[in-house]
């Protein structure tokens, strides 16, 4: 109930002014303290029940923290130099903060963080984190590089959301990232040399999008491909590819015969080893939080501690980042996991049939129940596709497992044996060439998404 209140009030007053989302935390601060006045005044067996005015009193107090965060977010953001400067021109001083990704109309998109708005005297230090447009010369810097450019200060998408850029010139590089961003760009480099020794056509670029979600060199025919064919989540890192890797691990350690305590040690490092070779980006961070969870509520016989785990992580999110709490690729995250949590495990056991292998039904199970899951935020948020997505989801399902711990494998140890390498990414050939045919056939089907690359 409580990170329920927190979601809601921080989706509920993104979109206020920040006079006004403090009114709703006074307002809800002060129906709490009501309902605590009322509870010490309820006698046994007398008016309403003191539980449900004391469930009250903590829902409205966590919303009235929430609408205060977000009330002083939206008041950061518009006191920002750049806020004042939309539809302008300045020059800027930035952080990348994560990798770039390819956008359909050419070039990339980079996430940075303003330190800097303007130069000389009317330089202003203020941080802002945003997403930056741009083409030559910003491919490929690694997260961490601090750079000096002159942008455009583009509207913001909707309401409550910070300004976008668009670079006008090529970044000059003031700064060179640490090892927590050189390390991953030195991964990703090492998988696309592998790739390119191991695979041919479309999967070259297929498997370091699937594994590190570097699309940087998938066809943008490809790309659209998939996604018309509600394929596109593949392409990014999301709580089950580190599902998929630990429960790998946890299942290789079974083999072996180590100890619950020894398992629960080796996936702590196997987690800890995927964030380091995908990269400590919020996305991968927060696919592993959840992904964590997902994997405890696939190998528990209860769903009540997962559950909680996963409300305590939607609290922690939704009043450290509202930004990210509300965001489309967050709530797909948190449905999904969710789902996995509370009915992965009956469905599974229903479909289940002499004739079909136990992981084959987990497999099919958690397809269905994240796909059904998450199709009303897909829905809601612009990103539904057509109506073959979920049997292209359950066609592509058992290959999915096998690219991502394959290919985590093949990066992994590509930097120190790339040989082996090579034999991880090419035993990914086959499941590449299905989850491609795949794509190409749904697109094609009736109903489907026009394909439309560019």
């Amino acid at each position: 109930m409580p990170a329920l209140a927190v979601f809601t009030a921080t989706a509920a007053t993104g979109t206020m002014r920040p006079t006004i989302a403090t009114a709703v935390a006074i307002v809800l601060a002060a129906t709490s303290g009501i309902a605590v006045l009322w509870s010490t005044r309820v006698g046994a067996g007398v008016g309403p029940d003191r539980a449900a005015l004391g469930v009250l009193a903590v829902a409205c107090a966590m919303g009235a923290v929430a609408s205060g965060v977000q009330a002083a977010r939206i008041h950061t953001l518009a006191a920002h130099p750049l806020t004042e400067l939309t539809g302008g021109r300045t020059g800027v001083q930035l952080l990348v903060t994560g990798f770039d990704r390819p956008i359909r109309s050419g070039g990339v998109m980079v996430p940075v963080r303003v330190e800097v708005t303007g130069s000389g005297t009317s330089a202003r230090a203020a941080q802002l984190d945003v997403v930056l447009l741009a083409r030559d010369g910003w491919r490929g810097l690694p997260p961490g590089t601090r750079v000096e450019t002159s942008v455009a200060v583009l509207e913001p998408r909707s309401a409550g959301d910070p300004p976008a850029l668009r670079a006008l010139t090529a970044p000059r590089v003031t700064g060179l990232p640490g090892w927590t961003g050189r390390a991953p760009a030195a991964v990703r480099e090492r998988l696309r040399q592998v790739s390119g020794r191991a695979l041919k056509g479309e999967a070259v670029g297929l498997l370091p999008s699937f594994v590190l979600g570097d699309e940087g060199r998938i066809a943008s025919e490809t790309r659209e491909e998939f996604r018309a064919a509600g394929l596109s989540h593949l392409a990014a890192v999301s709580g089950a590819n580190t599902t998929y890797v630990v429960g790998a691990v946890l299942l290789a350690a079974a083999a072996v015969r180590v100890g619950r305590r020894g398992r629960i040690v080796v996936a702590g490092l196997a987690l800890a080893g995927f964030v380091a070779v995908v990269g400590p980006e919020p996305a991968v961070l927060r696919a592993a939080g959840t992904g964590a969870i997902g994997l405890a509520a696939l190998g528990a016989h209860r769903t009540g501690r997962p559950l909680a785990a996963l409300a305590a992580v939607v609290l922690l999110i939704a009043l450290l980042d509202p930004t990210t709490a509300t965001g489309a690729g967050f709530v797909l995250s948190v449905s999904a996991t969710a789902a996995l949590v509370l009915v992965a495990r009956p469905v599974a056991q229903r479909i289940r049939r002499p004739w079909m292998p136990g992981p084959v039904a987990d497999a099919l199970a958690v397809c269905i129940v994240a796909h059904v899951a998450t199709l009303p935020v897909l829905v809601a948020s612009g990103l539904g596709s057509g109506p073959w997505a979920l049997p292209a989801n359950i066609a592509v399902a058992p290959a999915v497992p096998l690219v991502t711990v394959l290919g985590t494998s093949a990066a992994a140890l590509g930097p120190v044996w790339e040989s082996g390498a090579v034999v991880l990414a090419a035993a990914c050939s086959p499941a590449l060439w299905w989850l491609d045919t795949v794509a190409g056939v749904v697109a094609g089907l009736p109903g489907s998404p026009a394909v439309t690359p560019g």
